[in-house]
């Protein structure tokens, strides 16, 4: 049944009246935001530490290079995937 369709009558289901009051669920995203941003940086930091701390045999293993981890750290790619794992 369509809005302009007067089958039923007068009421009109369509055009549903917004409530006055915000729902609150939306700020505790806005507060938490910078928390989550930095425990994802914490955590990413962590992960190339120990990266780092691996052996060259072991990072060879993995197809990295103690050079190449150290160049994606310091990269603009870091932060490109820092973003995207928000």
């Amino acid at each position: 049944m369509t809005c302009s369709s007067a089958a039923r009558g007068p009421t009109n289901t369509c055009h549903a009246v917004v409530p006055a009051v915000p729902n609150p669920r939306w700020f505790w995203k806005f507060v938490l935001a910078p928390l989550v941003g930095m425990v994802l940086w914490f955590e990413r930091r962590r992960q190339y530490g120990e990266l780092l701390e691996l052996d060259d045999r072991l990072l060879g293993d993995l197809g990295l290079s103690r050079t190449v981890v150290e160049e994606v750290r310091r990269s603009s790619l870091y932060l490109d995937a820092w973003r995207d794992s928000r």
